[in-house]
């Protein structure tokens, strides 16, 4: 197959600023390729149907992606209407690069340019666009949840649990009084295999405080996994404390953490928890890599 250059595609070019020069409102695209067609010796090839567009010849295909670039560049402008004219920008350009390759490889360089800048662009309208929805999903996740009672947001903590493959032994009664265990799992169906994990959830209260974590250690055994979960968050001392414990081990879930690990195990939720708490990603149109 014959190879059109870009010293044959400037030429072309060249001859459809020779006719919008003296066009300042320019001129319909089929009166252009009627003129390329008339006053260019083009070759069988170029006159020859292009194999994706019916009934449109070779070289009118070949103009209408050669003069994408010089649009990008500002040097021509295609109205809705399907008109054509060159700017003053073009005009310029067409003086300076005289040379029938140079003028259409600068127009590509320019073109390369306005993409790049175009990206970045997109680049920084998306990061922007995607924390502020970021932080109006999260102020929306989080009015959800504080707007639960007690018991809705532990049965949710009980669907969590058993979708992370644990086993749900106990569930402490609505109307208990004293104590501070909510349920109790296990690594297994029986409850036979240790540790015994002892859940405590703080929901609607402050935020846990040392005295808030002494209180719920005291109902734990030295062989004990504890697992915290408040949705007020923990005060620092809090989280240094449990750091470093080792009997026992104590494991803190605020409020994010909980968000981020209901969505990681989204897939393995019964239908019913994801009802009562439905999420749905969000996706970006991204700039081009």
């Amino acid at each position: 197959m014959p190879d059109i250059t870009q010293h044959r595609i400037g030429e072309i070019l060249r001859r459809v600023f020779e006719l919008l020069w003296f066009e300042p409102d320019g001129l319909p695209v089929r009166d252009i390729f009627e003129y390329v067609q008339k006053n260019t010796q083009l070759t069988e090839y170029e006159k020859g149907a292009f194999p994706f567009a019916i009934n449109s010849p070779r070289y009118e295909v070949l103009l209408r992606v050669a003069t994408i670039p010089l649009v990008k560049a500002g040097w021509l402008v295609k109205t809705p209407r399907g008109r054509w004219f060159i700017t003053e920008k073009g005009r310029r350009a067409s003086k300076q690069y005289t040379g029938a390759e140079q003028f259409f490889e600068e127009a590509i360089r320019q073109y390369r340019d306005w993409k790049l800048n175009e990206e970045k662009r997109l680049r920084h309208i998306n990061s922007i666009e995607k924390y502020e929805a970021q932080e109006n999903s999260w102020h929306q996740i989080k009015q959800f949840i504080q707007g639960m009672g007690t018991l809705e947001f532990n049965n949710m903590v009980s669907e969590l649990l058993q979708a992370m493959g644990y086993y749900i032994a106990w569930v402490a009664p609505p109307e208990k009084e004293k104590g501070l265990i909510d349920m109790i799992a296990s690594s297994d169906p029986l409850g036979m295999r240790y540790p015994r994990i002892v859940v405590h959830v703080n929901h609607k209260g402050q935020v846990m405080t040392q005295e808030g974590l002494e209180m719920v250690l005291s109902d734990l055994r030295p062989e004990d996994h504890g697992i915290i979960i408040s949705s007020s968050g923990f005060t620092n001392q809090v989280k240094e404390e449990a750091f470093s414990l080792n009997s026992p081990a104590i494991f803190l879930i605020d409020l994010e953490t909980f968000v981020e690990l209901w969505v990681e195990n989204y897939s393995k939720l019964s239908d019913e928890a994801r009802h009562s708490f439905p999420l749905s990603p969000v996706y970006f149109l991204s700039a081009p890599e």
